[in-house]
């Protein structure tokens, strides 16, 4: 009798403990009609990768939309802030939006364009911030942040190759070694500020996205039990970053996923931050990064930005010398622009001089050769600039 008692007693205990939770926050920008597939598909994509963390850890998930008059940062910081979390819960914010240049000219992470903060944009930083509180109050586990800057647009019939698995029998194993063998905030992104972040309009995929899909299959079906550890998250972004780059393969565009670790203080490791490309040494990289997005980009606000950043790279009286192609058909004398002339106009739709065609806008510009002067400052800046603006589809 005593001992069903004791048993009875451990059973109302357990009860009583409050179950411990996913809780998944989307902050979606879904007013804008130039998102609308590509977010259902990501949410779609983030729920199927979280589905499965639900199950591999035996958490229950609670999700919440933050959209349309609830898009604000205002209403974020309430929603972290009051969110009912205990000591091994996990939080998920995945944002898919707009990015804005962040006040740190040596940031990784743009800030998010929300209603009540249009301009600026609100801090990655900041988010991880209100997270980081409740981690220091015992009241979290694991504070994971996405960011999905979704604003370029690329056609193409390639897509990000499936997942070739091996084995499923380690995926709770894999779940529960990256998510509860992990103590901290995570900061995952889609680009660094000066790049886009690109959506394959032809199957409405965000290719960050995608790719954190496939990556996160591949991870849960290792060879064998040995490579349990090396389950992090830094593999995580690594397999992410090597689906980006298998998609992009000869195209003369680039997408840079940035992450950034800080673990708890209980932790044997400390703050990792991955290694993002130097701009002063890398200004084809970058300007080629800044031009793509101001060729794609049609917000006012932020093509002013965009225009801000590029004119750091340039001599006042740079000039840029452009050849189109039109499918099979090339423009063959290049045309010259003044620097400031080529920027109001590089998001202009074009005609195809072959067909007629009038072309909304070109798919991706390539850097050739750039001509540099470092008379008047410290590091060379561009004087000339040839490009390559690809117009129409493109197959491979």
């Amino acid at each position: 009798m005593k001992y069903l008692l004791t048993l009875l007693g451990a059973f109302f205990i357990t009860l009583s403990l409050p179950a411990q939770k996913l809780h998944v926050l989307f902050v979606i920008e879904n007013e804008d009609s130039r998102f609308g597939l590509p977010q259902l598909r990501n949410e779609a994509d983030m729920l199927q990768i979280l589905g499965i963390v639900e199950w591999g850890l035996g958490y229950k998930m609670e999700v919440m939309h933050l959209s349309k008059q609830k898009f604000t940062a205002t209403d974020l910081q309430q929603a972290i802030v009051t969110l009912p979390t205990s000591a091994k819960d996990i939080v998920v914010v995945y944002y898919s939006g707009y990015g804005l240049p962040p006040s740190n000219n040596k940031g990784f992470f743009a800030n998010w364009k929300l209603r009540d903060n249009p301009t600026q944009g609100l801090s990655v930083d900041e988010v991880a911030g209100w997270l980081e509180t409740k981690q220091k109050a015992r009241k979290l586990h694991l504070g994971l942040i996405l960011s999905e800057y979704s604003a370029q647009s690329i056609h193409s019939p390639q897509r990000v190759p499936d997942t070739l698995g091996t084995s499923m029998a380690y995926r709770q194993q894999v779940v529960q070694k990256l998510f509860l063998g992990h103590c901290g905030i995570v900061k995952m992104g889609s680009s660094l500020p000066y790049e886009p972040s690109w959506v394959n309009k032809n199957h409405s995929a965000s290719l960050f996205t995608e790719s954190l899909v496939r990556a996160f299959e591949r991870m849960l079906m290792p060879l064998d039990s040995s490579a349990l550890k090396h389950v992090s998250f830094q593999q995580f972004h690594a397999y992410s970053s090597s689906y980006l780059n298998k998609y992009f393969n000869d195209i003369p565009i680039s997408q840079t996923p940035a992450l950034e670790i800080k673990y708890c203080k209980d932790s044997t490791s400390s703050i990792t931050i991955e290694s993002r490309p130097d701009s002063l040494a890398a200004p084809t990289k970058v300007v080629g990064g800044l031009l793509n997005s101001l060729a794609q980009n049609k917000d006012t606000l932020q093509r002013h930005q965009i225009k801000q950043q590029l004119a750091a790279y340039f001599t006042p009286n740079a000039t840029i010398r452009v050849v189109r192609l039109y499918g099979m058909n090339r423009v063959p004398k290049p045309k010259e622009y003044a620097l400031e002339t080529y920027f109001d106009t590089i998001h202009l739709p074009s005609k195809n001089p072959g067909t007629q065609e009038v072309l909304p806008n070109m798919m991706y510009l390539h850097i050739g050769k750039l001509e540099t002067d470092n008379t008047h400052s410290k590091q060379p800046l561009i004087k000339q600039l040839s490009v390559s603006e690809t117009w129409g589809n493109v197959s491979h």
